[in-house]
């Protein structure tokens, strides 16, 4: 399980700041704050995303409208994606993006060796697996919505050993759904 992206890499560059626990020494914040050193870039994809350049002259307006050159990836995607069919973007800058081949040396794609759990990605509609090996359980229970059709869900995934996730083992609980206190 990992916040945003599994990648190789940046799991190697946080191990020296871990505890035995897993858990952050408090001792690495000032390495991992510093923008610019390899603790921060690895704490940013793991947490994030992992982020590619697009090729030159694409940029993209953001959803506040300032352009951007760079863009969030579906990074578990193989060598044959496209930079728009990988992009995560807004609806609207989705044409902007070109529809040239990203290759495999551009993403960490996943060795799907083990089934992968994700947060982050703010998901909406029926919870299922987004690949056989990949289940991101992050469906925007946050997100406000008058309409009890696009409201947000609290996410959760049964794992029973599996190889291959399955939709039946999703459970969740619509934020339109009121749970009285307990008494």
């Amino acid at each position: 399980m990992v916040h945003a992206c599994w990648h190789d890499a940046s799991l190697q560059d946080i191990s020296p700041h871990l505890a035995p626990d897993g858990s952050i020494r408090p001792t690495a914040w000032p390495e991992l704050a510093s923008k610019g050193s390899r603790g921060y870039a690895a704490l940013e994809t793991l947490l994030k995303v992992y982020e590619i350049a697009l090729p030159d002259g694409y940029p993209f307006p953001d959803k506040d409208g300032n352009p951007r050159c760079n863009i969030r990836t579906r990074w578990w995607a193989n060598e044959q994606a496209s930079f728009k069919s990988v992009a995560i973007v807004h609806q609207e800058a989705r044409e902007g993006i070109p529809d040239l081949l990203v290759g495999s040396a551009s993403l960490p794609g996943y060795d799907n060796a083990n089934p992968l759990f994700l947060g982050h990605y703010w998901l909406t509609g029926q919870p299922s697996p987004t690949t056989d090996k990949i289940a991101i359980l992050d469906y925007s229970v946050a997100a406000e919505s008058d309409d009890p059709e696009h409201s947000g869900k609290l996410c959760a995934y049964r794992w029973n050993g599996e190889q291959k996730l399955t939709e039946d083992n999703f459970v969740w609980v619509d934020s339109a759904t009121r749970i009285p206190p307990a008494q």
